[in-house]
């Protein structure tokens, strides 16, 4: 009984330091998301902005979705988001939305 015991005492640790639970995390925390305002945003929203050079420009979004066409949301300020679609990775931007936290949205102009 006792080699069942320290085995389980042993076993157990090394088991749960297996345990990931970081599987749906996308991207690394960044001090730039907290002070990421739609201000600061605005003006790099132009005709030429793709998924690459969104991430470039503004940092890992806050998340993504990527069935169908991409879709970039980033956390601005008021709990507000800006959600930015593009056909592809390369691909130009189609639409550029505000959504508050009561899920309302607005259109967003896109630059030429």
């Amino acid at each position: 009984m006792r080699i069942n015991r320290r085995a389980i005492l042993i076993a157990f640790p090394m088991l749960l330091a297996g345990c990931k639970g970081t599987e749906n995390v996308v991207g690394t925390p960044s001090p730039l998301t907290e002070f990421r305002t739609l201000a600061s945003m605005t003006p790099y929203i132009t005709r030429s902005l793709t998924a690459r050079t969104a991430k470039e420009q503004f940092g890992n979004p806050n998340s993504q979705t990527a069935v169908g066409e991409i879709v970039l949301v980033y956390n601005v300020e008021d709990s507000k988001k800006v959600n930015l679609g593009f056909p592809s990775i390369d691909g130009q931007i189609t639409f550029a939305r505000l959504s508050d936290k009561t899920g309302a949205s607005t259109e967003l102009p896109i630059l030429p």
